[in-house]
């Protein structure tokens, strides 16, 4: 149980950086900062997924609620209107308590307020609770929502477009402010609202300045719920479809057994396993344009994507044991694959795919592997993935788009030109390339080596002809550490251009080859490469994404879309990196005793970050390159929860199935 007293609660600027998130199980969210003072744009207490798991939309960002004792009014609140701050509410929050669902309690004097927040899973409502604990006052409570109805990547002004046609009933409301916006429900057990609209202007959005983006947003008040000789218990329910009747004890015990349903398909009394599969959870997704589930990358912004969906789904579905989500992901990818490739991502708009990725395909074989070792279901995926993956090897093996495709003299794999970004190192400025690895890429090579040895495995186990992949597989084997391999460093070059000239930049890319399950280097080399990555990469909060010592590295990520997009991977730690790492550093030791110790100290900063930092109960997308490592992009992050979870229980706890494939 994670939880802040005064001392954190108190202190504006350190509980303005910690987060909370609920999630719905369709890509709709709330969240804020613990003190419930809006810092992105992407706060609020019901964000919307219209189109699950995408089109969200900021329908309620906030509420605010002030508290009359025996007529003294004590606003529980805080607002940075214009970048000042009032009023201060947050001085009585006497805890915040981020699990099982957020919980605040404000002490004034002989009067407790407690608040609770939880969202309806497979909807999008949010169901807030107030219980007073009186003593002997006279209590009140004004319960004000502030509405946005803007995609959540905008920002709204307050403009005469915005018509109030809130249609008030004894103990619910609608509103719909725009022709083309959802309308918004409220419903509430106790109490009556009362119209009062109004505007609250220049709201300051400190993590958008420091993104160099617009700060000041205006939200809308229609009115407030008020709550008078208030005893017990009073709940608001706020939802893009129309609310019935509500028993709030109920929805809440319906959420309470769905959280400990999820923890007791992995029973454990770990705590850090417990709290890591209960973040796990919040990613996996319906995807209503398949039919299927599917994995969000990243809260608030991103929307699924296929290299972090498949680079995740071991973590955050094998692990748990949670084989029906990982049979649905799979097949959401299979069917969406074309001319050889995987998504790259879906749109946050409408209904076509990016298939921009070299890689995304090539983690499908990896996913399928790891998905085969938990559960061996051969029928599954000779039914439903094995078609997509021989049409990834041919198209591959023939050219496809992106110019993706084999070299025939050393079966190695080539993609992109100087215009296009096709790995997961994909940052762009207009018509800038940051981090240009077009050519022959180091980790796109490994998971080609073990695509075809694992589709060689499957063809054999289902009776079909295998020896032109294994002789394929021995030939990319070959050129692989022939072309890759230098002995200088001892490490693995990151790119081989078109004319051979190999990119000698220390990057973690390079990682993949190891941890990856077949063997594509000997053990010694594969010590190596560990060993340069563990002395220039590793950092307490994942790898680097380049070493100190070359010329581009940056040491802090922040700033505006420029600065930032130049520092993502030009130095930046990387927090799922600390699972392949982990991985490829136990075998490259033998899991030797001193390994495992190790391994172990490299899990206690992300049980503090889980804990302590960013966004509570999540891990965070990156963090700075330089110490003390502050964490940035994504408050929660698919694969940085993922990979910390996957290596804990398998390579930490030790419990990792294996099919037995010679590797």
């Amino acid at each position: 149980m994670t939880a802040f007293g005064r001392r954190i609660l108190g202190d504006l600027p350190r509980a303005s950086q910690l987060e909370w998130l609920v999630t719905n199980g369709l890509g709709g969210f709330a969240g804020s900062t613990l003190i419930g003072l809006n810092t992105r744009r992407y706060h609020g207490v019901l964000v919307a997924a219209r189109r699950p798991p995408v089109e969200r939309i900021v329908l309620v960002s906030r509420l605010t609620e002030t508290l009359l004792i025996d007529g003294a009014e004590y606003p529980l609140y805080t607002a940075r209107p214009g970048g000042g701050a009032h009023p201060l509410g947050h001085l009585f929050l006497e805890r915040f308590q981020a699990t099982p669902v957020p919980t605040w309690t404000w002490q004034i004097g002989d009067v407790l307020l407690i608040k609770t927040l939880f969202m309806i899973h497979g909807q999008n409502t949010t169901v807030v609770t107030y219980k007073v604990l009186n003593g002997g006052h006279e209590i009140e409570l004004r319960l004000r929502p502030h509405l946005l109805f803007r995609d959540f990547h905008g920002t709204t002004y307050r403009n005469a477009g915005f018509v109030d046609d809130t249609a008030v009933t004894d103990n619910a409301f609608r509103l719909q402010p725009f022709a083309n916006a959802p309308t918004l429900y409220a419903a509430w057990d106790r109490g009556s609202f009362v119209r009062d609209g109004r505007w609250e202007t220049a709201n300051f959005l400190s993590e958008e300045a420091a993104r160099g983006l617009e700060a000041h947003e205006d939200d809308y008040s229609n009115g407030y719920l008020r709550l008078q000789n208030l005893h017990g218990s009073a709940t608001i329910v706020f939802s893009d479809e129309p609310i019935p009747a509500f028993n709030p004890v109920e929805l809440r015990k319906r959420e309470d057994q769905r959280q400990e349903a999820i923890l007791e398909a992995f029973p454990t009394e770990d705590p850090l396993v417990r709290r890591l599969l209960l973040a796990a959870d919040q990613f996996i997704v319906e995807r209503h344009s398949t039919g299927c589930r599917t994995i969000i990358a990243g809260y608030p912004w991103f929307s699924d994507w296929g290299r972090d969906s498949l680079i995740s789904l071991p973590g955050l579905t094998l692990v748990p044991g949670r084989f029906d989500d990982a049979r649905s992901i799979l097949r959401t990818f299979a069917l969406a694959v074309r001319d050889g490739l995987v998504p790259n991502c879906f749109a946050d708009q409408g209904s076509n795919a990016m298939y921009n990725s070299v890689d995304a395909s090539l983690w499908f074989f990896h996913a399928v592997h790891r998905f085969l070792e938990y559960t061996e279901d051969y029928e599954f995926v000779r039914t439903h993935l094995l078609e997509a993956m021989r049409t990834i090897v041919e198209s591959f093996m023939a050219g496809t788009r992106y110019e993706i495709g084999m070299d025939p003299n050393d079966g190695l794999i080539r993609a992109g030109n100087e215009l296009v970004q096709l790995t997961w190192m994909d940052a762009k400025i207009d018509e800038f390339v940051v981090t240009p690895r077009h050519g022959k890429a180091v980790e796109v090579n490994a998971l080609w080596y073990n695509a075809l040895r694992f589709l060689a495995h499957l063809l054999d186990c289902y009776g079909m002809p295998t020896h032109d992949l294994v002789a394929l597989a021995r030939k990319v084997r070959a050129s692989f550490r022939r072309r890759f391999w230098n002995p200088e460093t001892g490490s693995l070059h990151d790119v081989i251009a078109e004319d051979g000239t190999p990119d000698r930049s220390l990057r973690p890319n390079q990682i993949f080859a190891v941890f990856l399950p077949f063997r594509i280097l000997e053990q010694d080399e594969e010590r190596s490469v560990v060993d340069t990555v563990y002395r220039h990469l590793y950092t307490s909060h994942g790898l680097r994404s380049l070493a100190p010592f070359e010329h581009a590295y940056c040491p802090r990520f922040g700033g505006d879309r420029l600065a930032r997009d130049k520092a993502y991977h030009q130095g930046t730690v990387w927090g799922y990196l600390i699972g392949p790492f982990i991985t490829a550093f136990l075998k490259a030791h033998n899991t030797s005793m001193e390994a495992q110790l190790r391994a172990s100290h490299m899990i206690e900063p992300f049980r503090l970050h889980l804990e302590q930092e960013g966004c509570i109960g999540s891990i965070s997308e990156v963090f700075d390159a330089n110490p003390p490592h502050a964490a940035a992009g994504c408050f929660a992050q698919a694969w940085s929860v993922a990979e910390l979870l996957r290596c804990y229980v398998e390579d930490i706890k030790g419990h990792r199935p294996t099919l037995g494939v010679e590797n």
